[in-house]
């Protein structure tokens, strides 16, 4: 073993003879603000700007397990056993914290749904994949778990939303299109693309393909009924009411009256 082993190593301590051995206390909080994951655990609230890394469910399993710790005037902490980092398999893989990079450009890109929401004619302004990880932005502050693909990479859609409605999880497919400097509009040709998408993952997953620049007159011809009930589309003016109401959810005035996949959906086609 060498001396970087070592001290590694160092941090893990059984202070209390737990049989799984050897460990050391992590953080249970992330560096991003979500809504979904601001609830009270024992008494303790994330610090601000913070979450919780676990949905309430989780959470309580971590602590059904014993790997919960609540130290003295502190907020609760994760029990990470030596055993696990010697044998690479680390059961608790959302524990992976985001880069510095990833931290800058997600903060970065909070700034420019405010400014959609304020002047929406500045959305021309705005890079493609920039709208892409701003409406990320706006749909994890409005209450959904978020996904954003890699550009090139995504299959058919951009980002993967989450949410859980009478204890059933929804989970909506967005395809963002954003021509609008050049005029450009999606046709039919890109919403059968995440239709196809929709129906390879099957379940209830719906999907909503949102263009800046509008759509093509025949964009939903031939389009059947169940596809009219899986993949909705929507204009320039769903995206700006996001940003508005992401403005208004930061400053405390939004508050959603209906189930969001509801809000999300609303004034579709």
């Amino acid at each position: 073993m060498n001396s970087r082993d070592s001290a590694i190593d160092a941090r893990y301590k059984n202070p209390d003879n737990d049989p799984r051995g050897p460990y050391f206390l992590a953080d249970v909080t992330s560096s991003f603000y979500r809504p979904t994951l601001q609830y009270e655990w024992h008494g303790h609230m994330p610090p601000q700007g913070r979450s919780w890394r676990y949905a309430k469910e989780r959470a309580a399993g971590l602590e059904a397990e014993g790997r919960i710790v609540f130290p003295p005037n502190g907020r609760p902490r994760l029990k990470r056993f030596l055993s696990e980092a010697a044998s690479e398999s680390n059961v608790e893989s959302d524990l992976k914290l985001p880069s510095r990079l990833e931290v800058i450009v997600r903060t970065a890109m909070k700034a420019i749904p405010l400014e959609i929401a304020k002047n929406p004619k500045c959305l021309r302004e705005v890079e493609w994949r920039d709208l892409e990880r701003a409406m990320r932005e706006v749909f994890e502050q409005l209450g959904f778990e978020t996904e954003l693909t890699r550009s090139g990479k995504d299959g058919g859609f951009d980002l993967r939303l989450e949410c859980e409605e009478d204890g059933e999880k929804q989970i909506f497919l967005v395809e963002v299109k954003h021509w609008l400097a050049s005029g450009k509009k999606p046709g039919s040709e890109a919403l059968s693309a995440l239709v196809d998408v929709v129906a390879k993952a099957g379940g209830t997953t719906k999907g909503l393909l949102v263009s800046s620049s509008g759509f093509t007159g025949n964009v939903l011809s031939g389009r059947t009924e169940v596809e009219q009930h899986t993949v909705r589309i929507a204009g320039q003016e769903k995206i700006v009411t996001l940003c508005q109401s992401y403005l208004e959810s930061l400053e405390g005035f939004w508050v959603p009256t209906t189930e969001l996949s509801e809000m999300l959906l609303e004034g579709s086609s």
